[in-house]
């Protein structure tokens, strides 16, 4: 019989195996118990779970996520980040025990922009990841970040090879989804060899690294064509043709909206159109 905790995997792991994970996992469990509060656990914590167990468990995954590559904010809370990172890692680990995944073979740009199409039917946000997972072999984990914790997403791959994608519903808003996604998986496609660690991504800080430019060009891209977002820009104060030219370029007027109001740093335009639907309800998480 199997000492693993109800609903765990067998190689579950409950406590500290050394020393230096020991030490680990004491420093883990104090950033934890000072940035999370009980409320925190309210909506994430399992059933009849305690704040201590749920921070006990949160502690022991960091310790394993202890080494991780992203972008340096100072105003980030790191322990808020790490503890989002082992739900994330958590939920990826029981969806592949729980669902068939195809081997994950690689994401071209053409399978790149097939998945941003999905973006054009809101109505079908749920269906995403199911897609994701048994056409492309790819996970998607959406998991609500920390209050206050500065952080879009991240993606990573699992022992076996499947990679992770994780949406941390910063904003409530459509094209802040899609992008984020897009940008993720733009990592899967270009830079699958380095997610034995996992990126995480602040998309509001400014980042000039290489692999970063490359993942926000590609995104950006697969959503819309350079050719098209030159219409869309260039018709972004005349409503009519913006719409127009939406519509040609097959990419939701919300998702072009959000970019237009990113690139010109005017977040007053075409407010009306970005509040496309409420994602966090769309998602289940409307109590969170």
């Amino acid at each position: 019989m199997s000492d693993s905790p109800k609903g765990l995997p067998e190689d579950f792991e409950v406590y500290p195996s050394s020393r230096d994970a020991a030490a680990e996992f004491t420093a883990a469990l104090s950033s934890l118990k000072k940035a999370l509060k009980p409320a925190d656990a309210t909506t994430r914590a399992r059933p009849g779970e305690s704040y201590d167990d749920f921070i006990i468990r949160l502690a022991i995954n960091a310790t394993k996520n202890n080494a991780v590559l992203y972008r340096k904010n100072d105003s980030a809370e790191e322990a808020k980040i790490q503890a989002w990172l082992s739900l994330v890692g958590e939920k990826s680990k029981f969806a592949v025990l729980s669902q068939a995944i195809p081997t994950f073979q690689g994401l071209s740009f053409e399978q790149l922009r097939e998945i941003a199409l999905l973006s054009l039917e809101p109505i079908r946000i749920n269906n995403v990841a199911q897609v994701l997972a048994e056409v492309y072999g790819v996970l998607l984990v959406v998991e609500p970040g920390f209050k206050a914790m500065k952080m879009d997403g991240c993606t990573f791959k699992l022992a076996q090879g499947t990679p992770v994608v994780g949406v941390a519903l910063r904003y409530n808003r459509y094209d802040n989804f899609w992008f984020t996604l897009m940008h993720e998986l733009a990592h899967v496609s270009l830079h699958y060899q380095y997610l034995d660690q996992p990126i995480l991504d602040d998309l509001e800080e400014e980042n000039d690294s290489e692999m970063e430019v490359e993942a926000n060009l590609i995104a950006k891209d697969s959503l819309v064509s350079r050719e098209n977002w030159r219409l869309i820009w260039n018709s972004r104060t005349d409503r009519r043709q913006f719409l127009m030219y939406c519509e040609r370029a097959n990419v939701h007027p919300a998702i072009a909206a959000g970019m237009v109001r990113h690139q010109a740093k005017n977040y007053k335009l075409y407010s009306d159109l970005v509040q496309v639907m409420d994602l966090r309800e769309a998602l289940g998480f409307a109590n969170d």
